[in-house]
């Protein structure tokens, strides 16, 4: 009978180390917490104006994937001395776009959002699409483009004219 208890709690024992180790495999790994595809980082990107590369756009979901650069020109002294550009090497068309890093941020464009391209006839007033012709074209060109973020959504994108 002895035999029978140490058996007896050597068997629950084991059962119940059986049970917590098939339990913690069981787990699953707590997921990286992801941003969604049409959720917008508050802290990612202000409102206002800023000058973009759009690397993306997400037809489904409407989300623009940017990457914001600086728009460099001769006049700007202290900024090519500071980033030790060579104004006749690195701004041989009197101007650069300058991107150290690319930092993507996904934002949502805006139902309502005003879209425009560089007229060709007329470079300096910049011509109104809607976002079938604004997608396709972005297919070919990603940017510059001037984007207006308002209430964490771009409700305005404008290419960039670029002489």
């Amino acid at each position: 009978m002895k035999l029978l208890k140490k058996t007896g709690s050597s068997m629950a024992v084991l059962v119940m180390l059986s049970v917590i180790v098939l339990s913690a495999c069981a787990e699953k790994e707590t997921p990286k917490e992801e941003v969604s595809s049409d959720a917008t980082p508050k802290d990612a990107i202000s409102a206002g104006e800023k000058l973009v590369n759009i690397m993306n756009y997400e037809l489904s979901t409407k989300v623009l994937t940017l990457d914001e650069v600086e728009w460099i020109d001769e006049s700007d002294t202290d900024r090519i001395k500071e980033l030790g550009l060579d104004v006749e090497k690195d701004l041989p068309t009197g101007f650069a776009i300058y991107n150290e890093t690319i930092e993507e941020v996904s934002i949502k464009l805006s139902d309502d959002a005003e879209l425009f391209l560089v007229n060709q006839e007329n470079p300096l007033e910049p011509r109104a699409v809607d976002e079938k012709e604004f997608i396709t074209y972005l297919l070919g060109v990603k940017g510059p483009y001037n984007v207006t973020v308002k209430d964490d959504e771009v409700v305005r994108v404008e290419e960039k004219y670029m002489p």
